[in-house]
């Protein structure tokens, strides 16, 4: 039951309500409510992931459960995804088409960060790669 799991993420990552503070416990958590398929355990499993909190951390494998986060309608994913599609990372090379679609899907949601990406990098993409990035998005939009 996904809300119970992330209700014992926060209990577990802040040691809150007679529970000892355990990054470890609850990643383990966020990493079930993500499995389970809520996009807010698949966000919060991402950020541990990313961050290596609670376990090593593992970049790529974070990227996947935003964009999965993302698809599945959680605008700070999109936006995250595209921040490290744009910026590229560890094992991760930068890729401005990726980044434009999740930017554009984040905007289409009204983030306003999203908003001024897309205005930002859509110029220096070919109208091909823009057209590439704008399908994309459409199909995630889709759903």
């Amino acid at each position: 039951y996904a809300p119970a799991q992330m209700k014992l993420v926060e209990l577990y990552q802040v040691g809150a309500s007679g529970v000892p503070q355990d990054e470890v416990v609850s990643r383990a958590w966020a990493r079930r409510a993500a499995e389970g398929g809520d996009p807010r355990g698949m966000h919060a499993y991402a950020m541990y992931l990313f961050d290596g909190v609670g376990g090593p951390a593992n970049k790529t494998e974070s990227l996947t459960w935003l964009e999965r986060a993302g698809a599945a309608g959680l605008v700070d994913s999109q936006y995250n995804a595209a921040r490290i599609h744009e910026q590229g990372d560890d094992g991760i090379a930068a890729d401005p088409v990726q980044a434009l679609k999740w930017y554009t899907v984040a905007a289409r949601s009204g983030d306003a960060q999203a908003q001024a990406a897309v205005q930002r990098l859509s110029p220096t993409l070919s109208a091909e790669n823009r057209r590439r990035a704008m399908t994309a998005a459409e199909a995630i939009d889709q759903g």
